[in-house]
């Protein structure tokens, strides 16, 4: 049997914090090390305990989660999962992005604690014992600094010309911070329409939408039904709801049953419906992410004759659907995060 996750929580509701320890300590997959009432205590605790993972609340006194995951990358590289509670969502997702840009792994809703001995305990211990095994490096600084904010952005006419050509990407576990890197490094007259599906909890895609489209040229939006797509812009596909582009060149939104295990919306639907309409016209790239979804619609599109990219392991947050895409034939070019948009804007002459 492997060795127990060391956890350090944090959070600065005694209550909370001690179901959260209750919780996870009562794992045979994991032990809790420490408990931190604040941010200033968690960065304290993480340099003495030096746990495997981090279970942080997002808004705590003293220090929030964003300043705290700023100095444990700096000073203890540390796999860290953010929380966010229910009624703060719509306000603090913008600081939970930013956050996973300064070296967080991810960002969840805080899960009800009435519900941690069941479903919801068993959730957040697999997402621990995932993310504890994850190698993290020191960040210096938030990792903005080089990529173009909304103020430099430059409007183009291309963005009301119908896109002749599609990127499909496709994201999970570490998805926001490399969205941030590929969109953020595309030029404002990108020849193409950018469809993003991005595992995440419904409570932060328009969060995510806002933060994307502060920081990158290309206008951001969350998509509709019937969407149509124009060059120049990204589309992200709701939580919730199945996208396919269709034979008229929109994306089409719907429900379906989601089989288990299986995501929603899912990569496979999206990059397998570019393969079918748009073919070689069509680009596709599988981010990081736990699993295999897009490897399947990669592998199709690439037979279609479109253009295909996986992100490497070395950049990768979780080296699982990049690896299947890889694996199974679909990824002509397997890349560094760094080098994608570079490919992108070349594939696409812009």
């Amino acid at each position: 049997m492997s060795a127990r996750k060391r956890v350090l929580v944090a959070e600065d509701s005694q209550t909370q914090r001690q179901l959260f320890a209750r919780c996870l300590g009562g794992r045979p997959e994991l032990v809790v090390v420490g408990q931190a009432s604040d941010g200033e205590e968690a960065v304290r605790l993480v340099e003495d305990l030096a746990p495997d993972v981090v279970l942080m609340d997002l808004r705590m006194p003293r220090m929030d989660g964003l300043e705290a995951t700023r100095r444990i990358m700096e000073r203890r590289p540390t796999p860290i999962l953010l929380m966010s509670a229910a009624d703060n969502l719509d306000s603090e997702v913008g600081l939970g992005m930013e956050a996973l840009a300064a070296g967080a792994l991810d960002l969840i809703p805080k899960p009800d604690l009435g519900r941690l001995e069941g479903e919801a305990g068993e959730e957040l211990v697999r997402r621990l014992v995932l993310l504890a095994g994850v190698p993290v490096i020191a960040h210096p600084g938030t990792g903005l600094n080089r990529l173009a904010d909304r103020s430099r952005r430059r409007r183009s006419t291309a963005y009301f010309r119908r896109a002749r050509r599609v990127v499909g990407i496709v994201a999970s576990t570490g998805g926001p911070r490399a969205l941030q890197e590929v969109l953020g490094n595309l030029p404002a007259g990108f020849r193409a329409a950018v469809v993003v599906v991005q595992h995440l909890d419904d409570a932060f895609a328009e969060g995510l939408v806002r933060w994307l489209d502060e920081h990158c040229p290309l206008p951001v939006t969350l998509a509709g039904d019937d969407q149509e797509l124009f060059e120049g812009a990204a589309y992200l596909c709701p939580p919730g709801r199945y996208a396919e582009l269709t034979e008229r060149r929109c994306l089409h939104l719907y429900t379906a049953p989601v089989p288990r295990g299986g995501h929603c919306p899912s990569g496979d639907r999206l990059l397998s419906s570019l393969a079918q309409h748009y073919g070689a016209r069509g680009i596709g790239v599988v981010l990081t992410g736990m699993g295999d979804d897009g490897a399947a619609g990669l592998c199709a599109l690439r037979q279609a004759g479109g253009r295909t990219i996986a992100q490497d392991e070395g950049s990768s947050v979780i080296y699982g659907m990049p690896r299947e895409a890889a694996r199974r034939g679909g990824a002509a070019r397997v890349l560094p995060l760094g080098d994608i948009a570079a490919a992108l804007s070349e594939m696409v002459g812009a």
